[in-house]
């Protein structure tokens, strides 16, 4: 079995564990990365920390490749800051300096979606 680029398929993996610390919040493995690593906040949110593991660096980079290829989904946008979070690929220019605190529901026509 060969692979062509031995590093990009390490990343696949490593990614797909890091999908796993994302989504399977009730497993051993999230519990135990969780409280040694990001027990305040969400995997996405994590730092390196002091005297991180081999493993937890790698998840590290892989999180950034998760992060590349993520779109977020909107949904009803109650709860996403057309200023405040990074949602769009290009960040919005507003004449109007009172739009810091708008929703991304302000800007939804509610009859045409």
């Amino acid at each position: 079995m060969g692979f062509r680029d031995l590093h990009a398929f390490n990343l696949a993996m490593l990614a797909k564990q890091a999908w796993r610390l994302i989504h399977n919040t009730s497993s051993l493995f999230y519990r135990v990365y969780k409280s040694r690593y990001f027990p305040s906040c969400f995997f996405m949110e994590a730092e390196m920390g002091n005297n991180p593991s081999f493993v937890w660096r790698s998840l590290l980079e892989s999180r950034d490749l998760i992060k590349a290829g993520s779109r977020w989904q909107v949904g009803d946008g109650k709860s996403i800051g057309v200023m405040s979070h990074v949602w769009l690929p290009n960040a919005p220019v507003f004449v109007n300096a009172s739009t810091r605190e708008m929703k991304v529901r302000e800007l939804i026509d509610e009859d045409t979606r």
